[in-house]
């Protein structure tokens, strides 16, 4: 599948590199404004990959099987339609646009167009992420409780998405495949911001039929934590994507009836084993990207694709708008 990219920054970079070494991919050419970028893209593919200025001339050439966008979100949305609209495959970097009106645009256009739109909602291709809903789906771990994430980092700081929209996507994202594609019926956040214009930390709380969701997400912390904790009803599980080995722990752990030593008021927190399964190290960027290959050259619809990322980011927009509804006037007291 021949490819072209737009945007070769910090995360582009990534996206090329995999497009490249993947052997269900070729990367026909990298397109970016900057020159400096340009440079760093001819320094890094040599004489391989077509360099450009602009991707006007790539929409119509038939050569071009499909495009891969990793650039700044509110500008993606009119390039995303460009490529759509010429018929063309679409892999898109996240957040798949602004709005959850504006994704859903994006995702008629790709039904209108019949090309695949996959939304690069890396986590849904993490192995381990794939493991957890596997036992879920054969009911090892039982109904969900809650899900508790932390996701911060220092920096960078990105101007033109807040916290939210960049980290959380990707927590939002997982309770939808884990889940089946159950929704929340409420959305509360609150954040703050200390640089720029938009919020550099944010929670956010959701309550769906059955469970709850808390997401933290910040750009100022000391510490990158990528840290998932799910509650089920049978076994409880860790994934903490930080450490090199051993990222997921399965507790057998729950809670039962009270005995009679407990009392009539008081139930019983019960231990069992605590497993540490050997899972075997995947990119979960290549899985993204080959996914994207392999559902453009079937037909099929990708696990991440337009609806599924409209429903991120209707929650999204709920959730911003709590944001604004919640603006911290530090003169207000409880």
């Amino acid at each position: 599948m021949n490819i072209v990219q737009i945007g070769y920054g910090y995360w582009g970079a990534n996206v090329a590199r995999n497009i490249a070494l993947s052997s269900k991919t070729n990367l026909k050419a990298l397109v970016d404004t900057s020159e400096d970028r340009r440079q760093a893209a001819r320094t890094a593919f040599q004489s391989q990959v077509e360099i450009s200025a602009d991707y006007h001339s790539y929409l119509n050439d038939p050569t071009v099987d499909g495009f891969a966008l990793a650039i700044q979100t509110g500008p993606a949305f009119e390039v995303a339609k460009q490529i759509m609209s010429a018929g063309k495959h679409l892999f898109l970097e996240k957040p798949m646009a602004e709005s959850g009106e504006k994704a859903q645009q994006l995702t008629d256009l790709a039904e209108e167009k019949g090309v695949v739109l996959h939304v690069d909602h890396i986590m849904l291709f993490h192995p381990i992420i794939r493991r957890i809903k596997h036992m879920y789906d054969d009911d090892e771990l039982g109904k969900l409780v809650y899900f508790d994430f932390s996701r911060m980092n220092l920096g960078p700081i990105r101007k033109d998405v807040n916290a939210m929209l960049d980290l959380a996507v990707h927590d939002l994202a997982v309770i939808d495949f884990i889940s089946g594609g159950v929704e929340p019926f409420h959305v509360e956040a609150i954040g703050a911001k200390h640089y720029g214009n938009q919020e550099t930390l944010t929670y956010l709380t959701l309550n769906y039929p059955g469970f709850l969701a808390h997401i933290k997400s910040s750009w100022i912390s000391p510490i990158k934590e990528r840290r998932t904790i799910i509650g089920f009803e049978k076994k409880m599980v860790i994934f903490d994507d930080m450490k090199t080995v051993e990222k997921l722990t399965i507790y057998d752990h729950g809670i039962v009836e009270a005995g009679e030593e407990y009392g009539a008021y008081e139930f019983r927190a019960r231990s069992g084993d605590i497993l540490i399964p050997y899972i075997p190290a995947e990119d979960a960027l290549r899985n993204s990207i080959e996914h994207f290959a392999d559902c453009a050259t079937s037909g099929r619809q990708s696990i991440a694709n337009g609806r599924h990322g409209v429903k991120i980011a209707r929650i999204l927009d709920a959730a911003r708008a709590r944001l604004n509804a919640n603006p911290g006037d530090e003169t207000e007291h409880i």
